[in-house]
């Protein structure tokens, strides 16, 4: 598919996704003057009994209003029919490939030391900053308490987004970041890293010890935020000693055994529960999968894999390792994990 014909192919994709969203996606009635301030006077009392302070909650909450554009936004998002090689031809395109690579050789010196301390490969850190802002260039103008506040009012995601409008106002609050800096994409994910406030709160990394956490500017801060939120899922820790995993080629006969491979009852998100269950990569090699290339898997007792099969069983393949599931906390959809591990792949060459 060459550049010209996938852009046309995205104009007709999301000219269809609209028209069928039509109903939903009517301009919002917008609340009146009073119903916003009696919003938020009970917001700022949940404010205050969680400890935050009357001049923090006063001095951004007095000027904020609903914004429009953010609510048709959130509920006009086009439902997408893409594929994952449509899917992986526009993220790991050629320039996301250069420019990871420019920054893994330019930081160098500070993605070795971040390595060090977290335990995990570089090539993982700069691969999820490339898909989510194109290494920090793409990281949203729009004021965060506007993007939040606005997304707890409008009450489809409200109980998620009153988190994201506390857990802000604590940034602000603990003086972790200025509000003038307080800014990022219409959702309230910030900086490089394009974390959500309560992301920021509990895995934003100040590295450099100057008493910010700076993902928006800092690289080290960057760096070791990303490397301290992958590494640090007690459920499932990150593993120094093997990748994230690999295209494979599956034998003729998978039909006759594919049903077998799914997950009874299983629980967490779409893309954790689309997995297969888990085999040793001898038992994989016993099935008959081979690399895409057709070479021979690494025989190897010490590994389990899963299955996985985002556009079904006629479609590309992967063996996912224990570590693919920690791009999943990040953002669960295989396109989006399997996207990090092939960009993590090709930046590295």
């Amino acid at each position: 598919m060459t550049l010209r014909s996938y852009i046309l192919f995205l104009i007709i994709n999301i000219f269809f996704s609209f028209s069928l969203l039509a109903s939903d996606c009517k301009k919002p009635t917008m609340p009146s003057l009073q119903e916003w301030e009696t919003w938020l006077k009970g917001i700022k009392i949940e404010a205050i009994n969680m400890g935050i302070s009357k001049e923090t909650i006063d001095n951004e909450l007095d000027n904020t209003f609903p914004q429009k554009k953010i609510i048709m936004r959130d509920r006009c998002q086009p439902e997408s029919t893409i594929t994952l090689d449509e899917y992986l031809y526009y993220r790991i395109d050629k320039s996301r490939i250069v420019a990871g690579k420019r920054m893994m050789k330019k930081y160098k010196k500070e993605l070795e030391e971040v390595s060090k301390i977290f335990n995990i490969q570089p090539r993982f850190i700069v691969a999820i900053l490339g898909l989510e802002s194109f290494y920090g260039k793409n990281q949203g103008k729009i004021r965060t308490m506007d993007a939040v506040t606005t997304l707890a009012f409008d009450r489809r995601r409200s109980d998620f987004y009153k988190k994201q409008l506390f857990a802000a106002l604590k940034i602000i609050d603990m003086g972790l970041v200025k509000s003038e800096k307080f800014k990022g994409s219409w959702g309230g994910a910030v900086g490089m890293t394009q974390m959500i406030p309560t992301t920021y709160l509990e895995s934003a990394y100040d590295f450099d010890n100057d008493g910010f956490a700076d993902i928006w500017n800092n690289y080290y801060d960057v760096f070791a935020s990303v490397a301290n939120y992958l590494t640090s899922i007690d459920k499932n820790p990150w593993s120094f000693d093997s990748t994230w995993g690999r295209e494979v080629k599956a034998p003729e006969n998978i039909n006759t055994f594919y049903d077998d491979l799914k997950q009874l009852n299983p629980k967490g998100c779409g893309a954790v529960k689309s997995r297969s269950i888990p085999k040793k990569l001898t038992e994989w090699i016993d099935l008959g999968f081979k690399n895409i290339d057709g070479t021979n898997l690494p025989k190897r007792n010490d590994l389990e894999a899963r299955l996985v099969a985002p556009d079904g069983i006629n479609s590309r393949m992967f063996l996912v390792y224990p570590n693919y599931k920690l791009f999943l906390y990040y953002n669960c959809s295989s396109y989006y994990a399997i996207s990090i591990g092939l960009l993590s792949d090709a930046i590295s060459k």
